[in-house]
This record gives C-alpha cells, sequence and structure tokens, in this order.
C-alpha cells in the first residue's frame, strides 16, 4: 500500500470494518478502534476516545465507521440486479425451499424474500453474519456453519429446490467438498444458482486458474451440476483478451465483473 489509496473491506465473520491506508490498518470492531503501522516499528495505537477517532477520519477522509457494506448504494445496486435473476427463476419454477451458502448476513435473500411470497429460506454462514441477520430482523432461518474447510450438513433438512453460492466458493479452501455436499442437499430436478468473480476485476483466488470459465463449468460438471444459463454482470471490468481456458465463454462475458449460473443436479 502507498500514497493515499484507501482501501476498505468487511470481516462478517468478527463484524468488523477494517480499513487500510497509508501502510496503516485501522480496525473498528463495536466501539474501540486500534490502528497498526504495517512498516516501520511504530507498534499498536489504541485510540483513547471517540472523539480522538473522529479527529483521525476527518483527517484521513473517511466516511461513517459504523457503516456496513450491505448498506452501501453499490451494493445495493448489484443485490437489486441480482434479485430480478433470482426472483425470475424462482418464480418461473415454482420454488419454495431455498437454502443459500455463504449468504453474508442475507441482505440479497432478504430482499428476494419480500419480492416472491411464501418461500422457505435457509442461510448458512458464520456467526458474525447471523448477529447482523438478528439485528435487522431478517426473515428465514439462519445456521451457523464453518464452510471454510468443509461443510457439515446436520441440521439441514435436504430435499431443497434450489442452492445458491453467490461470490462465496472463491474465498473457502476446498470447494470440492462443498459442491459434494451441495448435490446431496438439492433434490432430484433441483438447481443451482453459483455467481464467481471475472478474474479480469482483479480478484484474487485462493486456486488460480479453478474459476476460469471454461474450468469452472468443467468442475461444476464433474460434481454433477450442468449450466443451463448464464448472466453477465452489470458492473463492467477491464478488457483483456480470452484465454485458452475460456474459449467456451460467450464474448459478452469478457468484461462482466463476475458470471452468473444456472444449473441443473444432473446423474
Amino acid at each position: 500500500m502507498g500514497g493515499n489509496r484507501i482501501h476498505t473491506h468487511y470481516d462478517m465473520d468478527s463484524n468488523r470494518k477494517i480499513i487500510k491506508k497509508n501502510n496503516m490498518s485501522y480496525i473498528r470492531t463495536k466501539g474501540e478502534l486500534s490502528v497498526t503501522f504495517y512498516k516501520g516499528e511504530q507498534g499498536n495505537h489504541q485510540f483513547d476516545n471517540q472523539n480522538e477517532w473522529v479527529d483521525e477520519k476527518q483527517n484521513l477522509g473517511l466516511g461513517d465507521d459504523t457503516e456496513c457494506r450491505i448498506d452501501l448504494t453499490s451494493w445495493q445496486d448489484r443485490y437489486e440486479y441480482e434479485k430480478g435473476i433470482l426472483a425470475g427463476i424462482i418464480t418461473d419454477n415454482s420454488y419454495k425451499t431455498i437454502i443459500e451458502l455463504g449468504s453474508g448476513p442475507g441482505q440479497l435473500g432478504e430482499m428476494v424474500m419480500k419480492s416472491v411470497e411464501g418461500l422457505d429460506w435457509s442461510f448458512i454462514d458464520q456467526r458474525g453474519a447471523q448477529q447482523i441477520h438478528q439485528q435487522r430482523g431478517f426473515g428465514g432461518r439462519f445456521f451457523v456453519k464453518d464452510l471454510q474447510n468443509g461443510f457439515d450438513t446436520e441440521g439441514l433438512e435436504g430435499g431443497y429446490d434450489f442452492l445458491i453460492t453467490n461470490d462465496f466458493l472463491e474465498h473457502i479452501y476446498n470447494p470440492s467438498i462443498v459442491l459434494q455436499e451441495a448435490y446431496k442437499l438439492i433434490r432430484d430436478g433441483g438447481k443451482m444458482f453459483v455467481s464467481v468473480p471475472n478474474w479480469r476485476m482483479g480478484h484474487t483466488f485462493i486456486y488460480r486458474g479453478l474459476f476460469d470459465y471454461d474450468n469452472w463449468v468443467y468442475f461444476m460438471w464433474t460434481h454433477g451440476f450442468e449450466v443451463e444459463a448464464v448472466w453477465n454482470s452489470p458492473l463492467v471490468c477491464p478488457y483483456s483478451p480470452k484465454l485458452s481456458s475460456e474459449s467456451e465463454m460467450d464474448d459478452k462475458l469478457i468484461q462482466s465483473w463476475n458470471w452468473y449460473f444456472l444449473t441443473k443436479k444432473i446423474g
């Protein structure tokens, strides 16, 4: 990091907002703020009071530190687009039982449930996300599971009509195990919706190459899911020519920020 670049992300597991600027990481957790210097030997600094942090925010040009990612306009716009896709699939197929893996607090599911009546929606994520889900009074059922290394399905009913993984599988260590368990949870004839980022948008992947378009389609097929349809994102990333591992990809998807796949369970 360097210059005046500011990077912000949200750790849903610990419910923290992390702001990085000028080689420092400002970590906001439940009203307390600590600063860690990544270079030099200044060590850690704890702000003594809220006023000191407010002054520092003004110096940095930062916004409201209580803001959550799902409240940002850019994410609301994205969820609105994804809600339209999901609501259409669910309505067209008369689906009722939905399970969403790596759901975060459940903002997207909440929006779909308000658009389509009578849905039984199960959210799967870690405890920090569950806390926000409860604080905001979202509907559906929330199951706390650690999906990073595997997928313990204890307590889940199975036989779901529709399973959703929205920009989630690229963050975990073993997507193969998760897809194997997902296959078991979906009823025969059910479908899975998967969103993964286009490498052109600069995402850092645990497994480089796995999410190249052709490779990912093949990976899903080896786990019992065949692609029926693909949607592009309204967000655009820089142009870069197709790779050899993207020969099956439609040209309209080259600059799509991420790819939305609708797959059916086969075998």
